[in-house]
């Protein structure tokens, strides 16, 4: 194996979950930076209840286990979180053929399904014992 594919074997993964894990974090600050109100709309429009508290478990649930797959701490459960999290948003969402973000969330779905399946990699991650 050469050094490159080294490289990959053992920083790949790491790289992968911190991507991924960046997208959440960044989703779910940003609602809070653009204010709540709107994702409580978007609850609200589905007819579910208690769409101002939703709305907060939403974006705990992302910043929390997107902060946790980024640092590698409990890896599967986060990727678990957001892989339920992503598969209830799409079809509440995005079952539309049209939509991108149906194929969007597919591909992070596979993503997280990956990371829950072999876990954070060999890179770096934050120790647990």
């Amino acid at each position: 194996m050469n050094s490159v594919e080294r490289m990959l074997r053992d920083n790949g993964a790491m790289v992968g979950r911190m991507l991924i894990g960046l997208l959440f974090v960044f989703s779910g600050v940003g609602m809070v930076l653009n204010g709540v109100d709107g994702v409580v709309g978007m609850i609200d429009s589905r007819g579910l209840p208690m769409a101002s508290l939703l709305a907060w478990v939403v974006i705990f649930v992302k910043v929390a286990a997107g902060a946790a797959l980024m640092l590698g701490y409990r890896t599967r459960d986060a990727a678990m979180a957001l892989l339920v999290f992503t598969c209830v948003v799409t079809l509440l969402y995005h079952l539309d053929l049209e939509d991108i973000n149906l194929f969007k969330n597919l591909a992070i779905v596979g993503g997280l399904l990956y990371v829950y399946v072999y876990g954070p990699g060999d890179g770096w991650r934050l120790k647990t014992s």
